[in-house]
Protein backbone atom coordinates (compact mmCIF):
# COMPACT_ATOMS: atom_id res chain seq x y z
CA UNK A 1 0.00 0.00 0.00
CA UNK A 2 3.06 2.59 0.92
CA UNK A 3 4.34 1.76 -2.20
CA UNK A 4 1.44 2.69 -4.07
CA UNK A 5 0.55 5.67 -1.80
CA UNK A 6 4.14 7.06 -3.00
CA UNK A 7 3.77 6.65 -6.87
CA UNK A 8 3.71 10.44 -7.61
CA UNK A 9 6.38 11.38 -5.24
CA UNK A 10 8.84 8.28 -6.57
CA UNK A 11 7.67 9.84 -9.99
CA UNK A 12 8.91 13.72 -8.57
CA UNK A 13 11.96 12.51 -7.55
CA UNK A 14 12.68 10.47 -10.41
CA UNK A 15 11.77 13.12 -12.95
CA UNK A 16 14.23 15.49 -11.06
CA UNK A 17 17.23 13.29 -11.32
CA UNK A 18 16.53 12.63 -15.32
CA UNK A 19 17.12 16.63 -15.07
CA UNK A 20 20.10 17.26 -13.05
CA UNK A 21 21.98 13.85 -13.64
CA UNK A 22 20.60 11.97 -16.94
CA UNK A 23 23.57 9.96 -16.75
CA UNK A 24 22.66 8.60 -13.40
CA UNK A 25 19.03 8.63 -14.38
CA UNK A 26 19.58 6.16 -17.45
CA UNK A 27 21.79 4.01 -15.41
CA UNK A 28 19.16 3.46 -12.26
CA UNK A 29 16.66 2.45 -15.06
CA UNK A 30 18.99 0.01 -17.19
CA UNK A 31 19.60 -2.23 -13.57
CA UNK A 32 15.65 -1.97 -12.65
CA UNK A 33 15.23 -3.49 -16.13
CA UNK A 34 17.83 -6.27 -15.23
CA UNK A 35 17.07 -6.60 -11.87
CA UNK A 36 13.58 -7.66 -13.18
CA UNK A 37 14.98 -10.05 -15.63
CA UNK A 38 17.39 -11.43 -12.85
CA UNK A 39 14.43 -11.95 -10.40
CA UNK A 40 12.18 -13.84 -13.09
CA UNK A 41 14.65 -15.96 -14.13
CA UNK A 42 15.57 -16.79 -9.98
CA UNK A 43 12.02 -17.76 -9.70
CA UNK A 44 12.08 -14.46 -6.91
CA UNK A 45 8.47 -14.48 -6.96
CA UNK A 46 8.58 -11.07 -4.49
CA UNK A 47 11.03 -9.06 -6.55
CA UNK A 48 9.27 -9.91 -9.39
CA UNK A 49 5.68 -8.63 -7.68
CA UNK A 50 7.35 -5.28 -6.14
CA UNK A 51 9.71 -3.78 -9.43
CA UNK A 52 6.45 -3.40 -11.45
CA UNK A 53 5.01 -1.07 -8.59
CA UNK A 54 8.17 0.54 -7.58
CA UNK A 55 8.53 3.34 -9.84
CA UNK A 56 11.73 5.41 -8.38
CA UNK A 57 14.53 5.21 -10.26
CA UNK A 58 16.31 4.38 -6.96
CA UNK A 59 17.02 1.57 -6.14
CA UNK A 60 17.25 1.80 -2.22
CA UNK A 61 15.67 3.41 0.57
CA UNK A 62 16.23 3.96 4.59
CA UNK A 63 14.67 6.29 6.96
CA UNK A 64 15.66 7.76 9.73
CA UNK A 65 12.67 8.94 12.36
CA UNK A 66 13.88 11.46 14.94
CA UNK A 67 17.05 11.49 15.43
CA UNK A 68 19.99 13.85 15.34
CA UNK A 69 22.95 12.91 12.03
CA UNK A 70 26.51 13.95 13.40
CA UNK A 71 28.64 14.34 10.43
CA UNK A 72 29.34 11.30 8.65
CA UNK A 73 29.93 10.49 4.84
CA UNK A 74 27.27 7.61 3.42
CA UNK A 75 28.79 4.37 2.92
CA UNK A 76 26.07 2.86 0.91
CA UNK A 77 25.93 5.12 -2.20
CA UNK A 78 28.90 5.42 -5.10
CA UNK A 79 30.78 8.93 -5.38
CA UNK A 80 29.80 10.43 -8.91
CA UNK A 81 25.99 9.65 -7.54
CA UNK A 82 23.23 11.67 -5.97
CA UNK A 83 21.16 10.95 -3.33
CA UNK A 84 18.17 12.19 -2.47
CA UNK A 85 16.79 13.14 0.80
CA UNK A 86 13.75 14.18 1.62
CA UNK A 87 12.01 15.16 5.20
CA UNK A 88 9.02 14.92 6.35
CA UNK A 89 7.13 15.71 9.99
CA UNK A 90 5.75 18.26 12.02
CA UNK A 91 9.31 19.82 13.38
CA UNK A 92 10.68 23.35 14.22
CA UNK A 93 13.48 25.11 11.65
CA UNK A 94 16.65 22.91 11.64
CA UNK A 95 19.87 23.43 9.77
CA UNK A 96 20.88 19.94 6.90
CA UNK A 97 24.57 21.59 7.20
CA UNK A 98 27.92 20.43 4.92
CA UNK A 99 31.15 21.15 7.10
CA UNK A 100 33.49 20.66 4.18
CA UNK A 101 31.79 22.84 2.15
CA UNK A 102 31.00 26.02 4.91
CA UNK A 103 27.01 25.60 3.83
CA UNK A 104 23.66 25.20 5.66
CA UNK A 105 20.38 24.94 4.43
CA UNK A 106 17.12 25.16 5.82
CA UNK A 107 15.95 21.62 6.57
CA UNK A 108 12.29 22.66 6.74
CA UNK A 109 9.51 20.28 5.89
CA UNK A 110 9.22 18.92 2.57
CA UNK A 111 13.04 20.14 1.56
CA UNK A 112 14.35 17.79 -0.80
CA UNK A 113 18.01 17.54 -1.10
CA UNK A 114 20.47 16.16 -3.78
CA UNK A 115 23.92 15.10 -3.43
CA UNK A 116 26.53 12.70 -3.46
CA UNK A 117 26.00 11.74 0.49
CA UNK A 118 29.25 9.18 0.56
CA UNK A 119 31.25 12.35 -0.99
CA UNK A 120 30.32 15.18 1.43
CA UNK A 121 30.54 14.95 4.82
CA UNK A 122 27.25 16.19 6.18
CA UNK A 123 24.67 16.08 8.91
CA UNK A 124 21.58 17.33 10.58
CA UNK A 125 21.28 18.53 14.29
CA UNK A 126 18.66 17.96 17.15
CA UNK A 127 14.98 18.66 16.64
CA UNK A 128 12.12 18.66 19.39
CA UNK A 129 9.56 17.69 16.66
CA UNK A 130 8.36 14.75 14.96
CA UNK A 131 10.47 14.02 11.52
CA UNK A 132 12.30 12.19 9.57
CA UNK A 133 14.12 11.73 6.82
CA UNK A 134 13.61 9.60 3.76
CA UNK A 135 17.05 8.84 2.13
CA UNK A 136 17.05 7.37 -1.74
CA UNK A 137 20.08 6.03 -2.83
CA UNK A 138 21.68 3.51 -5.11
CA UNK A 139 23.77 1.09 -4.14
CA UNK A 140 26.85 0.40 -6.52
CA UNK A 141 26.53 -3.79 -5.43
CA UNK A 142 23.52 -3.53 -7.38
CA UNK A 143 25.04 -1.82 -10.53
CA UNK A 144 28.02 -4.30 -10.67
Amino acid sequence: KWVDEMTEFHALLSGTLAVIHLWMYATGQEVLICLDAEARLWGDMDMCSMLPIWNSIYNSMSIMVNCMTPYHTDINGWKPWLDMLVTVGDYPPIDFVTPTLKLRFQYNLGTIIALSGSALEHGVGYSDGNHACLAYYMQQNVHE
